[in-house]
């Protein structure tokens, strides 16, 4: 898979730049394994990953009873590197691959989901030219690290997108329903998760699905 700023995200670089909240081994271990997987999902060599690196000192120097809070100069050319990688990818959609990578019990991963599963869902109603009146969004009231389900409940259709660990590959599904809160009108559809980063071509195909009158 081909290494792109739409591919990556920007969360190991802000943990690697704020590692404060690693102070045990158990603790940075974990983080830098996660670390080295995310680099590898972007397709970015871990060997020369800025996160990877600091993460990596951070680890050593936590295990030889340092200050997890110290500055060392000598970091700052890989922590420059963390900020201007965090810079790039301020502008591309973490949606698709945040919910490939998975969002364990991390709550600043599944903060970052939610926010990014709202975005989402508001640009799929605006595509189909809903009024903000005639849909809502809202998170299953049930919503959990093993339950984060995001649905768009619209008057005659409802989109859901739901990463949990038992959908691979089948992370949104589409239903025509009978009315917002109503009963489904039919058989929920499932795809992946990246249909959704073609925003235009998803929308026709609830479009299609859920039987919707086209746009005036």
């Amino acid at each position: 898979m081909p290494a792109t700023l739409h591919l990556d995200l920007p969360f190991r670089f802000q943990r690697a730049l704020q590692p404060d909240g690693l102070r045990v081994l158990q603790t940075c271990s974990a983080a830098l394994t996660d670390a080295l997987n995310d680099a590898r999902r972007a397709g970015r060599d871990p060997e020369s990953d800025p996160a990877v690196l600091l993460l990596g000192r951070h680890l050593g120097r936590v295990a030889a009873g340092e200050c997890p809070e110290a500055v060392h100069p000598e970091d700052d050319e890989l922590r420059n590197a963390c900020k201007q990688r965090i810079a790039e990818l301020r502008d591309a959609p973490i949606l698709v691959p945040l919910v490939q990578r998975g969002l364990g019990c991390d709550p600043d991963l599944i903060n970052l989901y939610r926010s990014a599963a709202r975005e989402a869902l508001r640009y799929l109603a605006q595509t189909l030219c809903l009024d903000p009146t005639n849909y809502n969004i809202q998170q299953d009231r049930h919503f959990t690290a093993d339950n984060p389900a995001i649905s768009l409940f619209a008057d005659s259709f409802c989109v859901t997108i739901d990463p949990c660990r038992i959908n691979p590959g089948r992370e949104i599904g589409w239903v025509r329903t009978n009315g917002r809160d109503g009963p489904w009108a039919g058989r929920q559809l499932r795809g992946p998760i990246d249909l959704i980063s073609n925003v235009v071509r998803f929308a026709a195909t609830v479009r299609r699905d859920c039987h919707l009158h086209q746009p005036a």
